[in-house]
């Protein structure tokens, strides 16, 4: 059951996918003229919305990592991932962290307001830099490394 469930939920990801890269490259098509204009009408055209709206994909649709096996938290991650990717959404995970904790992390902060752009990449930050309540632990924490740079 849940394999037919998947695979419904990867196509409907392809499907926006496809949607965004269409929207995407007719911006590009449009060329910087039309796009400074239409940015003076809509002052940096930054908009705030849950992310889990900006994208069309409620955080419900996606199943609790605990019912999916690891290849299937890596399909749907994946596909997730390219989803954000094509609206322009970046995810900033320190090195070596494992996809299912990515998944877990990235459903949780899916009903989270985020600002967005077609223009400008938004990235998406799990940490707030402060080593002691780093949520991914001692080993991967990378805040120490920023705070020494600082």
């Amino acid at each position: 059951m849940m394999n037919r469930y998947l695979e419904q939920l990867i196509e409907d990801m392809d499907i926006t996918i496809a949607g965004q890269i269409a929207i995407r490259s007719h911006l590009d098509i449009l060329g910087e003229s039309e796009v400074c204009e239409t940015e003076e009408e809509i002052p940096h055209a930054e908009k705030t919305a849950p992310l889990s709206s900006i994208i069309g994909f409620d955080k419900c649709y996606f199943p609790p990592e605990d019912k999916l096996t690891d290849d299937q938290v890596v399909v749907v991650y994946t596909h997730l991932l390219c989803v954000l990717d094509n609206y322009n959404f970046f995810l900033d995970f320190p090195d070596n962290v494992d996809v299912r904790t990515k998944y877990i992390m990235l459903l949780d902060v899916l009903d989270e307001e985020t600002t967005y752009s077609n223009a400008k990449v938004t990235i998406i930050e799990f940490c707030d830099y402060d080593h002691e309540t780093c949520p991914f632990g001692a080993e991967l924490c990378q805040c120490k490394m920023y705070e020494e740079m600082s």
